[in-house]
């Protein structure tokens, strides 16, 4: 089955969270499969799943009843995901903001892949722009490295400044 992550998982980080999630949920089911066998009766309480587990769960099941079995499949899927789906890694002098992270994610879904996960990071001594590195190519767009290319000319440029 194909899972559908594009409008919930950005980062590999978020894939990362959204498979712990849906473990401790399987393992919650578990417990409370055999707790039913046992007892005869269902808990009180559900085990809260955030919007994007249970969507994710719900796409899956796909009208089936969830079992453990199906959660134990979905969980393969999401490690064989993780593995699997192209991602870039996108350098900034401070870490983005959401809009900023959304943004540059559904441009690299728009122009590189529809299900590539981007993994946002920052250094400070950037002092601006960004590296991308996607496999072992490195796209350096940052200050510091136009600076270091034209020493000669920055103690002129800051003369006239």
């Amino acid at each position: 089955m194909k899972l559908n992550l594009q409008d919930i998982i950005f980062t590999p980080q978020d894939l990362r969270a959204l498979t712990m999630e849906v473990r401790r949920y399987g393992r919650w089911f578990a417990q409370e499969s055999v707790k039913a066998k046992v007892t005869g009766k269902a808990t009180t309480e559900p085990f809260a799943v955030s919007e994007a587990a249970a969507s994710v769960i719900h796409e899956y099941a796909a009208g089936q009843a969830i079992t453990g079995k199906l959660l134990d499949s979905l969980i393969v899927e999401l490690d064989n995901l993780e593995k699997t789906l192209p991602h870039v890694t996108i350098t900034l002098a401070a870490m983005p903001g959401n809009l900023l992270k959304k943004t540059l994610t559904n441009w690299c879904r728009k122009n590189i892949s529809p299900e590539i996960l981007v993994d946002f990071r920052f250094n400070a001594t950037l002092l601006g722009g960004m590296v991308v590195q996607h496999g072992s190519r490195i796209h350096d767009w940052s200050f510091r490295r136009m600076i270091l290319a034209n020493r000669a000319k920055f103690p002129e440029v800051l003369r006239h400044v």
